[in-house]
């Protein structure tokens, strides 16, 4: 059949006379092809070089066929010098169907082109075939004629090509905006409440009758090309307008800024998956966006004229519906913005609104704040008294335009412009300082989580032991090593069972435990960089920002898990040296006996325990014993016990007593001291009775305890003696400090 389509218009031209490398494969496929009529083949060759294939297809179709679709449908597919996309598939029947899914939209309403492949030609050209897209075509006929070509998962079609975007605010209406600003090079606008930027739009809101979703016909070009999908309670869109413009025609001189501004306009339409449905199964907002303004367009209809430079309405002319009509318009579709509401959704994460307080806005501080804001978990409020200084910009989230500042100040105030929201606030006080405000115990209560990357102890031991009755949520500390190959993660459980403080002493013991974890709180001098700031002593260390970021990612998943499944934890990541793989050590947090003497608490670590009985059974029937590892808080009277060095070998161990050794102990301890940075000290002694024997102390234990409590007592330490029996631990403190006698 002839067709006088512009596209297809050309020189017939034989198979032999292709020249184009892809029409002729295509051809080659088409003539070998069992349902392309042979007889109906044909070749073009257009003036701009193009080479155009037309051919019928015999389609495998229902008895009673969806969408027009017929047995024999002509098409044409047409192939270009450039080859920069897939060819172009043509139905070329007259009064085939316009509007379906999967069609292109173009500048005419016949031929109709066809959308057979979503692919990107630059991603598939490499394996192209010619058979298998021939293919494509039958089964883009066999489906349509079916009504199943686009899937019940597949998002609806867009009514319109777009020339740009429009970014909209979540959940707020449009209506709430009387303006469009331009942002950068790009056809981009936003949303605004005020005239601003170059040349804004002002824009009118509309609510548009339901639509079935799919391509129209023809591209929009004019405000007359849109009544056929924008209809207003059953009146075409360019009536409404006209009937909306000549309404407001007497607020022209009232509302300048408005009025003076090109016009645009906002559709929301209501969008059905079938005809049938009651319901529209999803919303589009299209803009439309004119090159003409209300004055613009009344002075073309005569019911706006200007006087000595003033423009007025002049009674009683009205705009011309044919002068709207004419109006021409480019489509701009939605953008939702980024915003805490949609950060989740672009990250397939889970929304969280917990509130929480984060100490410390350092390195990895603000770089897991910066995470946490692009996948808008939570609501944050950020403690740090610190100033950022040019040395800092190596590992800090914050770039030169905050030097001088206020770390926690500027930290909110990036993270709160990048969501366009108040996702961060910031407190410029030390931590110390902060807890000590007056109604601190509100302020407190308020958070769900309260997250310390301070990388100080003292901070740790307070929110562990001196916030208790101001809060009982849980704590959590994560800080990276002193040279930033490993980064740990202590966290409390959600009923604080393993507080804090209890968790970092088991932290010490692990490190020890796993020889690979030997070096993890070891710094080399030349690690380190003296800056002249406030002391001599003010140093930083030097950590690579590849090592911050990397732990900053897994930090922030893993916090994010932490909060979600609520358990205590004791986790350290490592970073391998020669090959940049990631080790975890996952460690899991054994309980504790604690234990009151006069005014000192003794925390001694279950672990420690079965260790020690573990090695009393083995020694049995002699009695044995060792050295007590762990720390202590002067301030608070607080000693923890979780490790201990067992009998040296030569300590006597006999039935009836034990007298500790000393070969290689020195050596020994001093290797716990290295692994700990010091943070795992000597407190005493322990030893086991023989099986059925009391707990309770001998003579020569009484005796033994009095000289280890003077000696302890001289270096201003209290001393501690544990015996050890069948089932039971006795624990007891000496205090003999002869500088307050």
């Amino acid at each position: 059949m002839s067709h006088a389509y512009p596209i297809i218009d050309g020189i017939a031209i034989s198979y032999e006379e292709l020249k184009l490398a892809r029409a002729r494969r295509l051809a080659f496929a088409v003539l070998h092809h069992p349902f392309c009529l042979n007889d109906s083949i044909r070749f073009i060759k257009r003036q701009d070089g193009a080479e155009v294939i037309v051919l019928t297809f015999d389609n495998e179709i229902p008895e009673n066929p969806q969408n027009g679709i017929q047995v024999y449908e002509e098409v044409a597919i047409i192939c270009h010098e450039a080859d920069k996309y897939h060819p172009e598939i043509y139905a070329l029947r007259e009064d085939f169907v316009g509007g379906l899914p999967h069609t292109n939209v173009c500048l005419f309403e016949h031929p109709v082109s066809l959308c057979v492949t979503e692919q990107i030609f630059e991603e598939v050209r490499h394996r192209f075939n010619e058979f298998e897209f021939i293919e494509l075509i039958r089964t883009w006929f066999a489906l349509t004629a079916e009504g199943k070509l686009h899937q019940e998962d597949q998002p609806l079609e867009s009514f319109f090509r777009t020339g740009g975007y429009v970014v909209a605010p979540q959940n707020l209406p449009s209506d709430e905006f009387n303006f469009l600003r331009k942002v950068g090079d790009m056809e981009l606008y936003y949303l605004s409440k005020e005239p601003a930027g170059e040349a804004p739009f002002s824009i009118i809101s509309f609510i548009s009758d339901a639509q079935v979703h799919g391509f129209i016909r023809k591209e929009p070009v004019k405000i007359a090309d849109l009544d056929d999908v924008v209809v207003l309670q059953g009146v075409p869109f360019s009536e409404a307008f006209v009937r909306f413009l000549n309404e407001n025609l007497s607020q022209f001189t009232l509302r300048e800024a408005f009025f003076s501004c090109k016009l645009a306009f906002c559709c929301r339409i209501p969008v059905l998956r079938y005809a049938g449905d009651n319901e529209p199964s999803s919303y589009q907002q299209l803009y439309f966006l004119t090159d003409k303004s209300f004055t613009d367009i009344g002075l073309d209809s005569g019911c706006i004229g200007e006087v000595q430079g003033n423009f007025g309405y002049l009674v009683p002319n009205k705009f011309e519906l044919d002068i709207v009509k004419e109006v021409s318009v480019k489509t701009y579709t939605s953008l939702f913005d980024f915003t805490q509401d949609t950060a989740p959704l672009y990250n397939q994460s889970e929304v969280t609104s917990k509130n929480m307080l984060l100490i410390g806005a350092g390195a990895l501080g603000s770089q897991v704040l910066s995470i946490f804001a692009r996948l808008g978990f939570g609501k944050w409020t950020v403690v740090d008294h610190d100033f950022l200084f040019p040395h800092n910009l190596a590992k800090h989230s914050l770039g030169r335009q905050s030097i001088g500042f206020n770390k926690a100040v500027e930290i909110a105030k990036e993270v709160n412009n990048l969501l366009g929201s108040e996702f961060a606030s910031p407190i410029d006080k030390n931590f110390n300082a902060f807890v000590d405000d007056e109604g601190i115990e509100g302020k407190l209560a308020k958070f769900d989580y309260i997250v310390d990357m301070s990388t100080s102890i003292a901070v740790a031991r307070k929110l562990a032991r001196d916030l208790n009755s101001e809060t009982n949520k849980p704590r959590i500390s994560m800080y990276l090593n002193p040279i930033g190959s490993d980064l740990v993660l202590l966290g409390e459980d959600k009923e604080r069972k393993h507080r804090l403080d209890l968790l970092e002493m088991q932290y010490y013991r692990c490190l020890v435990e796993n020889e690979r974890l030997h070096d993890h709180l070891i710094i080399q001098q030349t690690d380190k960089v003296r800056y002249n700031r406030n002391s001599c002593r003010e140093v930083t260390n030097r950590i690579n920002q590849t090592d911050v970021a990397i732990h900053a990612s897994i930090g922030a998943r893993a916090l994010q898990q932490k909060i979600k499944d609520g358990n205590s934890c004791i986790s350290i990541w490592n970073i391998d040296k020669e090959t940049h793989e990631v080790k975890l050590y996952d460690f899991e947090p054994s309980t504790w006996k604690i234990i009151k003497e006069d005014e000192w608490e003794v925390c001694i670590d279950t672990w420690l325990i079965e260790k020690m009985q573990t090695y009393r059974l083995s020694i049995l029937p002699k009695e044995t014993g060792g050295v007590l590892l762990g720390s202590i808080d002067t301030e608070r009277k607080i000693i923890y016990l979780f490790d201990s060095i067992f009998a040296p070998e030569d300590s006597i161990q006999e039935r009836r007593s034990f007298i500790r050794g000393k070969e290689g102990l020195l050596e020994e301890y001093k290797k716990y001291l290295k692994i700990t940075d010091n943070q795992m000290v000597y407190l005493g002694e322990w030893h086991s009775h023989p099986e059925n024997c009391s707990t309770n102390p001998s003579e020569l234990d009484e005796e033994l305890f009095s000289y280890l409590a003077r000696f302890m007592g001289s270096q201003g330490y209290p001393a501690v003696m544990c015996i050890l029996g069948d089932d039971n631990i006795n624990v007891q403190i000496k205090i003999n400090d002869e500088r307050n006698s």
